[in-house]
């Protein structure tokens, strides 16, 4: 099982150094900002895509989902593809659909399942996969995937505290996007430091953690690195475009 970073930056990020946020794990999207079709092309994994999950609705998470399914049609693919999201999603994809934004409705093509709840669960490829509300600005949802026995938690956006008490995963994929020394402008703007995010992986009895969705303040990275090892040393602060075998 390998973890493909396609993006790793926060909103606020801009040039080609951390795109905005997506991964790719054993078929499952995890989030679609803009660069993600590119960057999946890039790296020959565009038709490993089975489904994707969207953790809340604003643009750096999401944005790059209908250049996602534009290139659905283009490709001709046909097997179903399972998209699971907050409530919001579909009025969305009706008005990009009304206006011919994706050339073809992907859904005369091929099935195309929509998945919107609060608590939304799906099956995708080898995984079942569990919604979870997390705190954030707006209604965000973390995503719970389990298959053959590991268990991976994404967050999306959060600040910390915010997971139950009763939640574990083997791997964690955790938003930083703030080194500690910003922490009240994380809790303002419901985002994570790298020592919460530690803290969060502590709680969960995780044996790997990876940080992602980092923010643009100048030595964000070097600080938080540093940070998140000298409290969680099973961590990794992703890279755009690496892999990572788990």
């Amino acid at each position: 099982m390998d973890l493909t970073f396609l993006g790793t930056g926060a909103g606020n990020r801009r040039g080609t150094g951390r795109h905005p946020c997506s991964a790719l794990i054993g078929g499952v999207l995890l989030d679609c900002g803009s660069g993600t079709t590119g960057r999946l092309q890039d790296a020959d994994r565009f038709d490993a895509v089975d489904g994707v999950v969207i953790s809340h609705l604003h643009s750096d998470h999401l944005s790059g989902l209908f250049d996602l399914l534009m290139h659905t049609v283009i490709a001709g693919r046909q097997r179903p593809l399972t998209i699971v999201s907050p409530p919001g999603l579909g009025p969305i994809l009706a008005a990009l659909n009304a206006a011919r934004a994706m050339v073809i409705d992907p859904a005369e093509r091929y099935e195309l399942r929509v998945i919107e709840a609060p608590r939304p669960t799906a099956s995708i490829g080898r995984w079942t996969v569990e919604g979870v509300p997390l705190d954030h600005t707006v209604y965000n949802l973390g995503y719970r995937l389990v298959s053959d026995g590991l268990t991976v938690f994404y967050t999306g956006d959060t600040r910390e505290p915010s997971a139950g008490a009763d939640l574990t995963a083997d791997v964690l994929i955790h938003e930083s996007t703030y080194a500690d020394r910003y922490a009240e402008r994380a809790r303002e703007f419901g985002h994570s430091t790298a020592s919460q995010a530690a803290r969060a992986a502590t709680a969960m009895h995780a044996r790997r953690l990876f940080l992602t969705h980092l923010g643009n303040l100048p030595d964000t990275d070097t600080e938080v690195l540093r940070e998140v090892r000298a409290a969680f040393p099973d961590s990794e602060v992703a890279e755009d475009c690496r892999r990572y075998e788990l």
